[in-house]
């Protein structure tokens, strides 16, 4: 078949844009000619993928996604046998869906006459509206119910992936075989010194303000966060919260990473006290490295937390109270131990690698 995959922004860093790369690899190595069409495209360009550039001269965000619908559109009508979005776009065979849905978030007055909530609407109408045509893939039960519910979606166009955990970023051998100590001498992290990750880029729906304001109560911490690079303006942000917080010192943005799986082995602790995140892959990459996890439960993945008993998921409501206690808990070294092997059990035990395969196997089943 040819296959086109249309995704705004093409970058290494971002889950979805991971998965879309992983499932294009996947579909050529079935023998399948996949194009991934993108507005931009941001670090090294992948050699054996077909990229393909649509010119995109909008400054605003919303306005963006818009025009690269319609250009993505008329650039693959009548040419490919398969046409997949990566976000919410126009006239679509299977949409690949990690965002939450606009429809059934309540909005103020203000909002509901944006121009932005009304592009955002029509995209999302594209391909969840009734009588529409797309196959929905989504990532978890709870954004699937939102989005029937929202716009009566007629359900045997909705279907709901396993987890897209990638099998060969699943590596927790490398704690023990001399990883974990090279990578906390090239961050320069003592030998007691604790470690929290953040794998973030966007600070507050992740919250990183949450986790830099823990940091001051725990001064032989600190905060390693990759995905967002020093001089951007999530750095300046960052950067003002710590100032606030006096803990500038103890912070290190590292950038887009793509040896996320060792920088897991340097740690001693996922923090993602997210206020949002449809699944929270990262979560569940590192339960199955390793590595232990404290999370809210607004994560679609939050779940598994609890099941392996790899950490805390704090309660509903968030305070910041819960987050330093979850935090005083993980400073035991006995428990971060067994957090760390039932996590790692965990994610050789359960079935967590298949989601990206199934997506491969419903967009060839999609006419």
């Amino acid at each position: 078949m040819k296959i086109a995959f249309g995704i705004v922004t093409l970058f290494g860093g971002g889950g979805l844009q991971r998965d879309c790369m992983a499932i294009a690899r996947r579909l050529a190595a079935q023998g399948h000619d996949v194009t991934i069409f993108a507005a931009r495209r941001r670090g090294e360009r992948p050699e054996e993928l077909k990229i393909e550039l649509l010119p995109n001269r909008a400054f605003s965000n919303h306005r963006r996604d818009l025009a690269f619908a319609k250009a993505f559109a008329d650039a693959t009508r009548g040419r490919f046998d398969r046409v997949v979005g990566f976000g919410k776009l126009l006239d679509l065979d299977v949409l690949y869906c990690a965002d939450p849905c606009l429809a059934a978030k309540p909005a103020k007055w203000t909002a509901l006459l944006s121009s932005r909530r009304r592009i955002q609407m029509q995209l999302e109408a594209a391909s969840f509206a009734a009588g529409q045509h797309t196959k929905c893939l989504l990532l978890s039960e709870t954004q699937a119910a939102d989005f029937r519910r929202a716009w009566s979606t007629e359900p045997g166009r909705v279907v709901v992936l396993p987890p897209t955990i990638d099998r060969n970023r699943r590596k927790p051998e490398l704690r023990s075989d001399g990883t974990r100590e090279r990578m906390r001498a090239e961050l320069k992290v003592s030998g007691d010194q604790l470690t929290w990750l953040a794998v973030a880029a966007q600070p507050k729906v992740k919250g990183l303000d949450r986790a830099v304001a823990a940091l001051a109560a725990f001064p032989n911490a600190r905060l390693v966060i990759a995905g967002i690079a020093e001089g951007s303006k999530a750095a300046r942000l960052v950067r003002g919260l710590a100032d606030k917080a006096g803990v500038r010192d103890r912070i290190r943005l590292l950038g887009l990473r793509s040896d996320i799986p060792e920088l897991m082995a340097a740690a001693d602790l996922l923090i993602h006290p997210a206020r949002y995140d449809t699944t929270g892959t990262v979560i569940l990459e590192a339960l199955v490295n390793g590595l232990p996890v404290i999370t809210t439960p607004q994560c679609g993945y939050a779940v598994h937390v609890t099941a392996a008993d790899a950490g805390v998921v704090l309660p509903e409501t968030f305070s910041a109270t819960d987050l330093t206690e979850a935090l005083r808990r993980a400073e035991s070294p006995q428990r971060r131990n067994d957090w760390n092997r039932n996590g790692a059990a965990y994610g050789e035990a359960q079935p967590l690698y298949d989601g990206l395969d199934r997506a491969a196997e419903l967009i060839v089943a999609a006419g």
